[in-house]
Protein backbone atom coordinates (compact mmCIF):
# COMPACT_ATOMS: atom_id res chain seq x y z
CA UNK A 1 0.00 0.00 0.00
CA UNK A 2 3.16 2.63 0.49
CA UNK A 3 3.99 2.00 -2.68
CA UNK A 4 0.54 3.68 -4.27
CA UNK A 5 0.84 6.01 -2.28
CA UNK A 6 4.22 6.87 -3.43
CA UNK A 7 3.40 6.22 -7.10
CA UNK A 8 0.38 8.15 -6.96
CA UNK A 9 2.45 11.25 -5.05
CA UNK A 10 4.96 10.98 -7.79
CA UNK A 11 2.22 11.04 -10.45
CA UNK A 12 0.30 13.82 -9.05
CA UNK A 13 3.57 15.58 -9.43
CA UNK A 14 4.01 15.33 -12.96
CA UNK A 15 0.22 16.26 -13.58
CA UNK A 16 0.32 19.27 -11.16
CA UNK A 17 4.01 20.49 -12.69
CA UNK A 18 2.51 19.38 -16.59
CA UNK A 19 5.67 17.29 -16.91
CA UNK A 20 7.03 15.68 -20.16
CA UNK A 21 6.84 11.84 -19.20
CA UNK A 22 8.11 7.95 -20.47
CA UNK A 23 6.29 5.13 -18.67
CA UNK A 24 5.89 1.86 -19.32
CA UNK A 25 2.47 0.15 -18.91
CA UNK A 26 1.67 -3.60 -17.53
CA UNK A 27 1.76 -6.29 -20.52
CA UNK A 28 3.33 -3.97 -23.19
CA UNK A 29 6.85 -3.95 -24.21
CA UNK A 30 7.22 -0.46 -25.08
CA UNK A 31 7.56 3.50 -23.36
CA UNK A 32 4.90 5.76 -23.78
CA UNK A 33 6.03 9.65 -24.12
CA UNK A 34 4.28 12.81 -23.58
CA UNK A 35 2.75 15.28 -21.17
CA UNK A 36 0.75 14.48 -17.65
CA UNK A 37 -2.36 16.40 -18.27
CA UNK A 38 -4.93 15.25 -15.73
CA UNK A 39 -5.14 12.45 -12.99
CA UNK A 40 -8.79 11.59 -12.73
CA UNK A 41 -10.63 8.14 -11.00
CA UNK A 42 -7.61 6.63 -11.16
CA UNK A 43 -6.12 7.27 -14.14
CA UNK A 44 -3.41 9.32 -15.99
CA UNK A 45 -4.46 11.45 -18.95
CA UNK A 46 -1.24 12.21 -21.05
CA UNK A 47 -0.90 14.38 -24.20
CA UNK A 48 1.09 12.40 -26.42
CA UNK A 49 3.56 14.41 -29.06
CA UNK A 50 0.89 13.82 -32.09
CA UNK A 51 -1.20 15.79 -29.85
CA UNK A 52 -3.99 12.67 -28.82
CA UNK A 53 -5.02 12.57 -25.26
CA UNK A 54 -4.71 8.83 -24.10
CA UNK A 55 -5.28 7.37 -20.68
CA UNK A 56 -4.38 5.15 -18.67
CA UNK A 57 -4.95 2.85 -15.71
CA UNK A 58 -2.38 4.37 -12.78
CA UNK A 59 -2.39 0.56 -11.34
CA UNK A 60 -0.89 -0.28 -14.88
CA UNK A 61 2.23 1.93 -15.28
CA UNK A 62 5.12 -0.18 -13.55
CA UNK A 63 7.59 2.65 -14.82
CA UNK A 64 7.46 6.21 -15.18
CA UNK A 65 10.19 8.69 -15.42
CA UNK A 66 10.47 12.59 -15.20
CA UNK A 67 12.04 14.55 -18.47
CA UNK A 68 12.90 18.04 -17.13
CA UNK A 69 15.20 20.33 -19.18
CA UNK A 70 16.91 23.34 -18.57
CA UNK A 71 18.16 24.26 -21.80
CA UNK A 72 18.15 22.28 -25.03
CA UNK A 73 21.40 21.08 -24.80
CA UNK A 74 20.86 19.67 -20.54
CA UNK A 75 18.18 17.07 -19.96
CA UNK A 76 17.35 15.51 -16.45
CA UNK A 77 15.50 12.27 -15.92
CA UNK A 78 14.02 11.64 -12.42
CA UNK A 79 12.03 8.16 -11.71
CA UNK A 80 10.20 6.73 -8.88
CA UNK A 81 12.54 4.15 -8.10
CA UNK A 82 10.62 1.89 -5.85
CA UNK A 83 7.80 1.30 -7.63
CA UNK A 84 7.79 -2.27 -8.64
CA UNK A 85 7.19 -4.39 -5.84
CA UNK A 86 7.58 -2.06 -3.05
CA UNK A 87 6.78 -3.93 -0.27
CA UNK A 88 9.62 -6.47 -1.59
CA UNK A 89 11.75 -3.48 -2.79
CA UNK A 90 11.19 -1.92 0.51
CA UNK A 91 11.84 -5.09 2.97
CA UNK A 92 15.41 -5.72 0.74
CA UNK A 93 16.27 -2.39 1.91
CA UNK A 94 16.02 -3.24 5.05
CA UNK A 95 17.73 -6.57 4.92
CA UNK A 96 20.38 -4.52 3.20
CA UNK A 97 20.99 -1.91 5.84
CA UNK A 98 20.74 -4.88 8.06
CA UNK A 99 23.67 -6.82 7.26
CA UNK A 100 25.62 -3.58 7.32
CA UNK A 101 27.78 -3.44 10.73
CA UNK A 102 26.64 -1.73 14.22
CA UNK A 103 28.98 1.49 13.56
CA UNK A 104 28.23 1.99 9.53
CA UNK A 105 24.19 1.41 10.54
CA UNK A 106 25.39 4.12 13.31
CA UNK A 107 27.02 6.26 10.85
CA UNK A 108 24.26 6.02 8.16
CA UNK A 109 20.97 6.88 10.64
CA UNK A 110 23.38 9.49 11.67
CA UNK A 111 23.95 11.38 8.59
CA UNK A 112 20.22 10.88 7.36
CA UNK A 113 18.78 12.10 10.86
CA UNK A 114 21.06 15.32 10.60
CA UNK A 115 20.01 15.87 6.41
CA UNK A 116 16.01 15.21 7.16
CA UNK A 117 15.88 16.80 10.65
CA UNK A 118 14.69 13.89 12.50
CA UNK A 119 15.10 10.21 14.30
CA UNK A 120 15.48 7.79 11.76
CA UNK A 121 15.07 4.03 12.00
CA UNK A 122 15.52 1.96 9.10
CA UNK A 123 13.41 -1.15 10.08
CA UNK A 124 10.23 -3.50 8.57
CA UNK A 125 8.17 -1.61 10.57
CA UNK A 126 9.69 2.32 10.08
CA UNK A 127 10.41 2.07 6.29
CA UNK A 128 7.04 2.57 5.63
CA UNK A 129 6.34 5.73 7.74
CA UNK A 130 8.63 7.71 5.28
CA UNK A 131 7.74 9.52 2.17
CA UNK A 132 9.68 9.28 -1.48
CA UNK A 133 12.02 11.44 -1.41
CA UNK A 134 13.13 10.16 2.12
CA UNK A 135 12.74 5.79 1.00
CA UNK A 136 15.32 7.56 -1.80
CA UNK A 137 17.20 9.08 0.04
CA UNK A 138 17.93 6.22 2.40
CA UNK A 139 18.10 4.00 -0.40
CA UNK A 140 21.13 5.95 -2.21
CA UNK A 141 22.85 6.44 1.29
CA UNK A 142 23.08 2.33 1.60
CA UNK A 143 23.55 1.41 -2.14
CA UNK A 144 26.46 4.12 -1.79
CA UNK A 145 27.78 2.63 1.36
CA UNK A 146 27.46 -0.64 -0.52
CA UNK A 147 29.06 0.26 -3.67
CA UNK A 148 31.87 2.17 -1.98
CA UNK A 149 32.99 -1.42 0.33
CA UNK A 150 32.42 -3.44 -2.69
CA UNK A 151 34.98 -0.82 -4.44
CA UNK A 152 37.45 -1.21 -1.94
CA UNK A 153 37.09 -5.38 -1.66
CA UNK A 154 38.04 -5.47 -5.62
CA UNK A 155 40.79 -3.48 -5.60
CA UNK A 156 42.23 -5.66 -2.41
CA UNK A 157 41.37 -8.78 -4.31
CA UNK A 158 42.37 -7.67 -7.09
CA UNK A 159 45.66 -6.59 -5.51
CA UNK A 160 45.56 -10.07 -3.52
CA UNK A 161 45.60 -11.90 -6.81
CA UNK A 162 48.86 -9.64 -8.09
CA UNK A 163 50.88 -10.51 -5.10
CA UNK A 164 49.77 -14.10 -5.44
CA UNK A 165 50.83 -14.29 -9.01
CA UNK A 166 53.79 -15.89 -10.37
CA UNK A 167 55.32 -13.88 -12.07
CA UNK A 168 59.03 -13.58 -13.12
CA UNK A 169 61.92 -12.03 -10.46
CA UNK A 170 64.06 -10.67 -13.11
CA UNK A 171 62.59 -8.62 -16.80
CA UNK A 172 64.43 -9.43 -19.43
CA UNK A 173 64.55 -8.03 -23.02
CA UNK A 174 64.51 -10.47 -25.70
CA UNK A 175 67.23 -9.56 -28.36
CA UNK A 176 66.14 -8.91 -31.96
CA UNK A 177 67.33 -10.15 -35.24
CA UNK A 178 70.64 -9.17 -36.43
CA UNK A 179 70.14 -7.54 -40.16
CA UNK A 180 72.93 -7.29 -41.65
CA UNK A 181 72.76 -3.85 -43.61
CA UNK A 182 74.64 -3.35 -46.85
Amino acid sequence: MHNMINKRQFIEMTVKDQHSVIFKVNNQNEFFRGVSKELNEGYLFVETEEGKNTKFKMDDIIEIYVIKSSSSKHCAIQSHSLMKGSKDDLEDLVLQFESLNDDVKKQITSSLSKVLGKQVNISKMDITSYNLTEIEMIANMINEYILTIKTLDIRSELLELYNNMDLPQKTCFGKGLNHDRE
